[in-house]
């Protein structure tokens, strides 16, 4: 009972903070039929120097006339804060805040000379971030055409809600650009991280201005109707827009082309292009329009950007998103285009770099795929005006990539490695003084489930690029013999290298491994492949192209990114210390036994038998029989990839 007493004790405290705090009763000003919002942003005292952005966005006026009542004591109107997440697309990340609007405080009659306790909720201002981007907010579970961002805050307009409406409560959800820890700057209300400070704007017919009430938004976990998880179509396949890349021009110090060892600028040219063969037909991505254009872009130092000749505004920052390398953003913001605006050719889009003293043009690149200017690519995202639209891909010379094989298939569209199923590596390199086998290991995630990327797809073939000088030697195995002279070797000529294409691949939940041997010992992968086969391989001795029926994806890889290391196996890295004070396991409540295999055609089952200790048996400490217990498996680096379940 004391317990539950003390329990009771802190929620009534941390209430009546949250009420004393917010029963502020400066009114705020109306100038015409303008609302401007004042918010409390709270100065940190321990900084000599305060970001902008915390500043308060101004001092409420001294009301003469024409007021509106802040005091939240006169209002039903609240905001409860639920949870936030994470999403990935279009290889950018999105946070959504996830918020539930309310007509359940207790209104005070005796603060109501203006009629609030019944007042409506026209429009909702929420305190964002001004260094977030708000790129969608939901409404009940549908896109909020009249939310706008300013330097006020988020303005959630044209609501015209009453009290009864919000009796049940309705879901509001904020998605904002990248990982963000908190949505609002810290309150001057309540001096408590991540609470949102918000005003209500609403009145009565009398008087539809007359209420303005300020309050936070308070973190509880309510029962609310189903929001929807906040999504944008990062398929290239629904969307109008591409970006290719044409090529690096040198500029002298007087703006004129100049050769590579001269140069003193680097002019970086792309060309946003249409893509006719869009085939959305739900969210009407087909007809979206471009908003802004982010590019994935090395640390060199930019003079400029032009957009169909014209210089446009854009800006750089850093980002490193969860589960991936930081990496530095280029954005060309507002350039606010549909697909007819690019014409027949292409919009241009160009990059102006400065060469640093003393560094070499020839070494320098701009796009963060390649080492090499000449060879560069860059990832870039699009972004439709309504963040809905979010198509990702690698900007590469509309010429495209040597074609495969007649009898192979032919995708044209180009992804990221990271937002298909399929994955290739060089798996292992084994040499005699005869031979020298490189085996590499392909495998494709897609179960008949669902797979969690922007592309599911099959496997249909790959390509090695191989050295002309060796292409005629090499030997090819398979690991199942059915698909014996399932291969096409082809010698090179003067618009696609040499070549080695394997007609097929895994399907669905599956890998495949593959042989290439060639007839000498101790060789490289800087013997077996060709440089320079790919936009994008840039010092990497060996490029391929792992294709499906709709997309491919090109990988690069050099001697480091193998995956069995020939030689002794090193010894095991340490244990981690799950537990302050560890025993042997011979005191253990829990038995782990030696695991059990059955291995089938395709794939191997282990089964690790966990179970108590025999009974009458003493394990230190004891174990009640609704204790959690977790069993750590020490696996080897080459099994992370194959693991099914």
């Amino acid at each position: 009972m004391n317990n539950a007493s003390m329990g009771t004790c802190i929620v009534l405290a941390v209430c009546g903070l949250l009420l004393a705090a917010a029963g502020v009763t400066a009114e705020h000003s109306l100038q015409g039929l303008e609302f401007i919002p004042r918010f409390t942003r709270l100065l940190r005292q321990d900084l000599s120097s305060v970001a902008s952005y915390l500043l308060p966005t101004g001092s409420p006026s001294l009301c003469a006339k024409e007021c509106c009542q802040s005091d939240s004591y006169a209002s039903p109107y609240g905001l409860f804060s639920t949870s936030n997440t994470q999403h990935v697309y279009g290889g950018r990340t999105y946070t959504t805040f996830n918020f539930v609007l309310h007509s359940n405080h207790t209104c005070s009659s005796l603060l109501d000379k203006a009629s609030c306790c019944t007042a409506s909720a026209d429009t909702v201002w929420v305190d964002v971030d001004p260094t977030l981007k708000v790129k969608f907010v939901s409404y009940n579970g549908t896109r909020l055409a009249s939310a706008a961002q300013s330097q006020y805050g988020l303005k959630l307009g044209s609501l015209n809600l009453t009290v009864a409406q919000l009796k049940g409560g309705i879901p509001v959800a904020i998605t904002v650009e990248g990982a963000a820890d908190t949505l609002c700057p810290p309150s001057g209300l309540v001096p408590l991280p991540g609470l949102c400070e918000l005003i209500v704007q609403g009145g009565s017919a009398a008087n539809p201005s007359a209420c303005c009430p300020n309050t936070v938004a308070v973190s509880q976990s309510v029962s609310a109707p189903g929001t929807p998880i906040f999504e944008c179509l990062a398929s290239s396949n629904n969307n109008r827009f591409k970006l290719v890349f044409d090529g690096v021009t040198p500029i002298s110090s007087q703006f004129t082309s100049t050769s590579m060892a001269q140069a003193a600028f680097l002019s970086y040219n792309f060309r946003l292009v249409d893509t006719p063969t869009c085939t959305d037909s739900n969210i009407k991505c087909c007809d979206a329009q471009l908003a802004y254009v982010n590019l994935k872009v090395t640390d060199l130092p930019i003079n400029g950007v032009q957009l169909g000749g014209i210089s446009f505004n854009y800006s750089t920052s850093s980002w490193n998103e969860p589960n991936s390398a930081s990496y530095r953003s280029l954005v060309v913001d507002e350039v606010n285009l549909i697909a007819e605006d690019l014409g027949p050719t292409g919009l241009s889009l160009t990059v102006m770099v400065r060469v640093p003293a003393g560094a070499s043009a020839a070494s320098l690149d701009l796009c963060d795929a390649s080492s090499d200017p000449q060879q560069g690519g860059c990832s870039y995202y699009l972004h439709s005006e309504d963040g809905v639209c979010c198509p990702s891909g690698l900007a590469l010379p509309s010429a495209g990539v040597p074609p495969p094989p007649s009898a192979t298939c032919a995708p044209t569209q180009n992804v990221p490695v990271t937002d298909t199923s399929m994955s290739l590596q060089y798996y292992e390199r084994a040499t005699t003084a005869a031979t020298t086998t490189f085996a590499f290991l392909l495998a494709n995630h897609n179960p008949a489930s669902g797979c969690s990327k922007s592309y599911c797809v099959d496997v249909c073939s790959w390509t090695l690029y191989l050295d002309p000088s060796i292409a005629s030697k090499v030997a090819v195995g398979h690991e199942n013999p059915q698909n014996n002279d399932r291969q096409t070797i082809e010698a090179g000529s003067a618009t696609s290298p040499a070549n080695l294409t394997f007609n097929y691949g895994p399907v669905g939940e599956s890998t495949a491994t593959f042989y290439v041997t060639l007839p000498a010992g101790g060789k490289s992968l800087s013997d077996l492949c060709a440089r320079n086969a790919l936009v994008g391989q840039g010092a990497r001795p060996c490029a391929a192209i792992v294709r499906s029926t709709s997309v491919y994806i090109m990988v690069f890889f050099d001697e480091s990114d193998v995956i069995i290391v020939p030689g002794a196996m090193p010894p095991p890295p340490p244990l981690e210390q799950m537990c302050t004070a560890p025993r042997a396991m011979s005191d253990s409540c829990l038995v782990a036994q030696s695991a059990r295999y059955n291995t089938m055609s395709s794939s191997a089952i282990f089964d690790f038998p966990v179970a108590p200790v025999a009974a009458g048996a003493t394990c230190q400490p004891p174990a009640a029989p609704s204790d959690l217990a977790t069993v750590h498996l020490l696996l080897s680096p080459a099994t992370v990839d194959q693991l099914t379940t």
